[in-house]
């Protein structure tokens, strides 16, 4: 239940620093950054062809790193890489066994038919694929370790053609050239911190180069991209905008999200209106208990309550929350829905490539206030 929180919390709010090392490159806050072959919603990566290889730069992949990168070169043949390109890591196309440093990478995998290439896993009991949950429990797929307890013995046993990370700060750096040291291609990836639901789909673009699947993946990203605009759509016809808060406090702090972050974009695009929509800014920041309470005590629906499974949670937690409208009124939804046996939560796995599905329930909770569970995907109405 500890790492469950901890997980969301991470997602929310990172405390970062950054160094200036290896595959890394400076500068990257220049015009170029947003040139890319395809790339229409994603704001942390680019890709560009070079004849028969294909450049992928990764930005910002932490928070704060505002002027780091990462770049890429894959291609099926090394000699078809150019001289202008050859000094960044090279990843021999198409990849065939690949280790996952997140669960969230999951659904990009198994959307293009690749499920079978994971052979090892970060956080393997928070899987929901209930497919790869067995394989990590019969040990066929293999757990990796985390952070810096990474168990490298195992890694190398494995020999992946790739390592697919994420990173908190810029001592993610040491782990990359300790892998990349024993012979182990790492990417680092950077969907997560992505300020639009569909550019954190877009990904899936991304992973497609590494299996040469870039039209597969532009056909499906079209498809969800179609159905995420088409409820936008039909939620710009509502005039009223119910009043949402979201999330629980950890400890003695209140993560909030900003205005211009992931969770703030869907409250939008399914016509409610997020009482801390006024804050300019894409990450999670700590606030008092008592001012959220305050500027929440008029709000309508309050949805992603933590880890919370019921009403009765959300008031052990503090009695306080008792008082506020949308708990009097009983609108409190949570995106626990979707639960593996191990805990692991298809919001943060699915949801991540299907934000059309996470849309589809808000705008039934925000504007049918008769909403069943059983019309929901990700959500439940909390008793």
């Amino acid at each position: 239940m500890i790492k469950q929180i901890l997980y969301i919390i991470l997602l929310l709010f990172i405390a970062v620093g950054c160094k200036n090392t290896g595959n890394e490159n400076r500068n990257a806050g220049s015009g170029s950054q947003r040139i890319s072959d395809n790339v229409q919603y994603a704001e942390k990566f680019r890709t560009e062809k070079i004849g028969d290889a294909t450049l992928l730069e990764v930005f910002t992949p932490w928070q704060n790193a505002s002027e780091t990168s990462f770049r890429y070169v894959a291609a099926s043949d090394r000699t078809a890489v150019p001289d202008s390109v050859r000094g960044h890591t090279f990843i021999k196309t198409p990849v065939q066994r690949v280790v996952i440093m997140s669960t969230t990478f999951i659904p990009f995998l198994d959307t293009l038919g690749e499920l079978h290439t994971i052979r090892g896993i970060s956080g393997g009991n928070n899987i929901y694929d209930t497919e790869l949950y067995k394989q990590y429990l019969t040990g066929s797929l293999r757990e990796v370790g985390h952070d810096h307890n990474l168990n490298y013995e195992v890694l190398v046993d494995l020999d992946p053609d790739v390592i697919f990370m994420f990173g908190v700060q810029s001592g993610i750096v040491q782990s990359i050239r300790k892998l990349e040291d024993i012979g182990i291609p790492v990417v680092l990836c950077a969907d997560y911190l992505e300020p639009h639901p569909l550019g954190r789909s877009e990904w899936l673009k991304f992973f497609s180069v590494f299996f040469e699947k870039e039209e597969m993946a532009d056909s499906l990203f079209g498809d969800i991209v179609k159905k995420y605009n088409d409820l936008v759509f039909s939620a710009s016809g509502f005039t009223e905008l119910p009043k949402v808060m979201l999330g629980l406090p950890w400890k003695d702090s209140w993560h909030v999200a900003g205005g211009r972050s992931f969770a703030a974009q869907l409250i939008r695009d399914a016509g409610g209106e997020y009482i801390y929509e006024d804050l300019d800014n894409t990450e999670a920041k700590p606030y008092s208990i008592e001012s959220v309470f305050m500027r929440g005590q008029d709000a309508r629906i309050w949805i992603n309550p933590g880890v919370a499974k019921s009403r009765k949670a959300i008031l052990d937690h503090d009695q306080r929350f008792g008082a506020l409208s949308s708990f009097r009124e009983d609108r409190v939804f949570n995106n626990i829905k979707r639960l593996g046996p191990g805990g692991g939560n298809d919001y943060w796995e699915s949801g991540v490539l299907r934000p059309d599905l996470i849309l589809s329930d808000l705008i039934r909770i925000f504007h049918h206030p008769g909403v069943t569970n059983d019309s929901l995907h990700y959500y439940l109405k909390l008793n």
